[in-house]
């Protein structure tokens, strides 16, 4: 590594006590310039975002199950749990179930996601309903969450990563 990449690789999060780079970073540092950007827009979006803990859990949950990101759904999971998301909304997302028992507000976040990642379009319905709940910002923000999670499962995707021994994997999306 030249002096500029060992900088960038002494930023970034996700190093052990052992200093070995783990995570979703650690598959994406093989271009330190990706890895930053990629941990640029999670700061943006995720700390750096105006979307509540409920929301933006939701929305993670979404982009880890559109790209079957096993190991940050399960982090998410529990996360999501103590920002509020109800058991039976995350299996939702996990089985990919219809939205017909959700609130209007969950119930967008998800469609919005679907429609992001399935139909490659965002319809004008659900776009507008996002804007109605978060606004043009909040709703761009659910966007770069989304999109953060979803780069680094493609990035997990790339090197075929499992889930550690004892730890759940999503079912296939049917």
């Amino acid at each position: 590594m030249d002096e500029k990449g060992q900088k960038i690789f002494d930023t970034l999060p996700g190093r052990g006590k052992d200093d070995i780079l783990r995570g979703p970073l650690a598959f994406s540092a093989y271009n330190l310039a990706a890895a930053q950007a990629l941990h640029d827009l999670h700061d943006a979006a995720v700390p750096g975002g105006t979307l509540d803990p409920h929301t933006r859990e939701l929305a993670i949950l979404v982009a880890c199950r559109e790209t079957n990101y096993n190991l940050e759904w399960n982090g998410h999971e529990a996360s999501g749990l103590k920002a509020g998301l109800d058991a039976k909304l995350i299996d939702v997302v996990r089985f990919n179930r219809p939205l017909t028992s959700l609130n209007e507000r969950d119930a967008t976040v998800i469609r919005f996601g679907r429609q992001m990642f399935h139909d490659k379009k965002v319809d004008s319905a659900t776009f507008a309903k996002a804007v109605e709940f978060w606004d043009k910002r909040g709703t761009m923000d659910m966007v770069a969450v989304m999109n953060a999670y979803a780069v680094s499962g493609y990035f997990a995707i790339a090197v075929d990563e499992r889930s550690p021994e004892g730890k759940p994997t999503l079912p296939p999306v049917k």
